[in-house]
């Protein structure tokens, strides 16, 4: 009797087990000493698109990674050796999107203590690690925010004294058209810095302020004035192509300043001391998605952009310059964000750079 009801149970232990498994979200292989695949359940078949007869009894390492021979940090031997090995991260790819998993094994041991199997379990931790990098960030902006909160005092009082400086230089030098060209300048930057640290005490997204509409001609200009010095210290030559199409804009300003002055420094850096630099301005009508844009685009003959950074540049505090902050794209985004607009670099090691960013029209 008792003999029976043990080949009832053992006869119910397969379809039990593959129940268990198929109602964990997760994925779960069972493999065997020779890298086969003997058990899995229905979140692998999903993520494979493969059904059960596919999967089984073939090898782990091509089924999961295409690949000839055990992977080089495949934790099997550990577990055969009757160990838990620590989990390990890998990136794996399901067409064009790139998915990272957490993957945990386990030994699988017989009557004796003896392993033939292990248990491969395997979570997609893409959207938790997403979690975590924009938490991440959300608490790097709040300690922006403290700093600023106990800086802008000490900024703000020098700027005060500047501003007044410069407004009685001006009263005092009014019939020097050179002179007052130039005070207006330091007037124009001592306002545009003096919000810039009110924007950081606030909030980390800047407020935006639309005036009349007008040509992206003058927040293009305007910029370029303030890097002209250090344009001609570098003997970086510029260029200006806008197709006289151009309509008027609403924008903000000052922020859009912003955004030219920190494309116009990179694109500085970038070209250097030692070469002949160009920098081209080019603007010109585009339709994205149907929608009708201005599209600016600053254009350099620099080192270009190592291809492992190209998805990071706009990442906050991520920087490629020995002294640099790691913010300028990062704002840019922002502020081009909040205009409803967008912005995008494609380059080139040692090719140059083109930064461009673009406002709806209506």
């Amino acid at each position: 009797m008792v003999e029976v009801t043990k080949k009832k149970t053992r006869k119910l232990d397969t379809p039990i087990l593959q129940s268990i498994f198929d109602g964990i979200p997760d994925g779960i292989l069972v493999i065997n000493r020779e890298y086969k695949v003997v058990m899995c359940n229905d979140a692998i078949r999903k993520f494979m698109e493969k059904p059960s007869d596919e999967i089984r009894d073939h090898d782990c390492f091509y089924l999961c990674h295409e690949y000839n021979q055990a992977c080089s940090d495949c934790a099997a031997h550990a577990v055969f050796s009757n160990s838990t090995p620590p989990s390990r991260i890998r990136e794996c790819f399901k067409g064009n999107l790139k998915r990272r998993f957490e993957i945990w094994n386990f030994p699988i041991k017989n009557e004796n203590g003896e392993v033939n199997y292990m248990i491969e379990y395997i979570k997609d931790v893409t959207d938790r690690q997403h979690m975590e990098k924009e938490l991440n960030h959300a608490r790097r902006l709040a300690i922006i925010g403290e700093v600023a909160a106990k800086t802008a005092h000490e900024i703000r009082n020098p700027l005060n004294a500047m501003q007044g400086a410069a407004h009685y230089l001006l009263e005092e030098y009014a019939d020097d058209p050179k002179i007052q060209k130039y005070l207006n300048l330091i007037k124009d930057q001592i306002s545009r810095l003096d919000g810039v640290s009110s924007d950081l005490l606030e909030s980390a997204r800047p407020r935006l302020s639309f005036g009349k509409k007008t040509l992206i001609n003058s927040a293009i200009l305007k910029s370029i004035e303030v890097v002209d010095s250090d344009m001609r210290d570098r003997k970086i030559s510029i260029e200006i192509f806008l197709d006289e199409r151009l309509p008027e804009l609403r924008f903000d300003e000052l922020r859009m300043q912003q955004v030219f002055i920190n494309l116009l420094k990179n694109g500085c850096d970038a070209v250097g001391l030692n070469k002949k630099g160009v920098i081209e301005i080019v603007g010109h009508l585009k339709q994205v998605k149907g929608e009708d844009f201005v599209e600016i685009s600053i254009i350099d003959n620099g080192v270009g952009i190592r291809e492992a950074d190209t998805d990071k540049i706009f990442n906050s505090f991520y920087s490629t310059k020995e002294n640099g902050t790691g913010l300028g794209l990062s704002i840019v985004k922002d502020i081009m964000t909040s205009h409803g607009g967008y912005v995008f670099v494609e380059s080139t090691p040692n090719g140059g750079t083109c930064a461009s960013v673009g406002l709806p029209i209506q």
